[in-house]
């Protein structure tokens, strides 16, 4: 994951990070408040050798018009405000030519408010579904995220999965965050219960109690395990590195052989 349009990070000097880490592939974190030029953005990446995935789309305050973005509220107002700005994301990354917006399923939520956080966020993602199959060039999905603790629902990836197979809309799928897993039950655990709907990932270490988002190897995540996993659930999408903090600070902490195991790459 790199970021872009945020006014002290130069584009230039992220995309040479994600090539001097043998990135092939990006995830986009867009300053989503000024709203960047998709375009440019596309065009710069390509000029690197490097193609565009994803894009993590508005989530709580990081927003382009609503007041806060949350997929699994019950008032009408943020409900609306909240489809309405990631239906924005979805036209941003079609134009960047991305295929896959992650998207929370919600906030940090009372459990018993869970059955009707559940309903609102079913009807927010049947919307952003079939906007993303209206969207003008690649095939584009909505892939939900795994939550830490305290999302309701959300925190586990079998509620998830539950709820898109209820739904059975083809643009709607699962992203992996193993830092998250790592808060739960585990990236395994989290991995096997994704199943076919995982279509992309947010790969970063911790030591299962803070969202450190570290870089694999610091942390107390099973990599071997979830290699298996991955390889369990037949997965073949990117292994998408969420520590662009960690590494923009020191790019040495970054240990290719611990995600060698994961790839089974020599």
């Amino acid at each position: 994951m790199i970021t872009y349009g945020y006014p002290d990070l130069d584009l230039a000097d992220e995309l040479e990070l994600a090539r001097h880490l043998g990135a092939s592939v990006l995830e986009i974190l867009p300053e989503w408040s000024r709203l960047p030029d998709p375009r440019e953005l596309r065009d710069r990446v390509a000029d690197r050798g490097l193609a565009i995935h994803s894009a993590h789309g508005c989530w709580g305050g990081r927003t382009i018009r609503a007041p806060r973005v949350d997929l699994g509220a019950t008032g009408d107002a943020v409900h609306l405000a909240s489809v309405d700005d990631l239906k924005r994301c979805v036209d941003w990354l079609a134009e960047a030519g991305g295929s896959c917006l992650v998207v929370h399923p919600g906030g940090l939520s009372d459990p018993a408010d869970q059955p009707a956080r559940r309903e609102a966020l079913a009807r927010g993602l049947i919307t952003l579904g079939d906007h993303a199959a209206a969207a003008t060039g690649p095939s584009l999905r909505i892939c939900v995220e795994n939550m830490p603790p305290g999302v309701h629902p959300g925190s586990r990836m079998a509620e998830l999965f539950d709820l898109l197979r209820e739904l059975d809309h083809p643009r709607l799928a699962l992203a992996l965050d193993t830092g998250h897993a790592n808060m739960t039950v585990g990236t395994a655990v989290e991995t096997l219960a994704a199943g076919h709907l995982l279509a992309t990932t947010h790969v970063h270490d911790n030591n299962g109690r803070q969202d450190a988002h570290e870089p694999p190897g610091h942390g107390t995540v099973d990599w071997p395990s979830w290699g298996r996993a991955l390889d369990a659930i037949g997965y073949t999408g990117p292994i998408m590195m969420e520590c662009i903090r960690a590494l923009r600070n020191d790019p040495s902490r970054y240990r290719p052989e611990v995600l060698r195991v994961v790839t089974g790459s020599p």
